[in-house]
């Protein structure tokens, strides 16, 4: 299901980034993670609304949220110290 709902939503050619190193490091996030970070920060829907859209209850989703955020700060915090080496 995660699969067919990012399909749906990848960011198209029109979308700006103003960071490449987000874009990136989305690009390398799983794509359960990947999926509610585009669904909430991108397409600017509710927990509700993406529980119900990747089918798994309210508080998997919130968890999946939490950990891509994670994720994300792990890989932004990497890509920003190899910069600064």
């Amino acid at each position: 299901m995660d699969h067919e709902v990012l399909a749906s939503l990848q960011p198209g050619a029109s979308d700006q980034y103003e960071n490449l190193d987000l874009k990136h490091a989305l690009e390398r996030l799983p794509v359960k993670y990947k999926t509610v970070i585009i669904l909430r920060y991108f397409e600017d829907l509710s927990i509700q609304e993406i529980s119900y859209i990747i089918s798994k209850n309210l508080s998997t989703t919130k968890t999946r949220l939490y950990k891509a955020l994670q994720l994300l700060r792990l890989d932004l915090d990497e890509e920003d110290e190899n910069v600064h080496e």
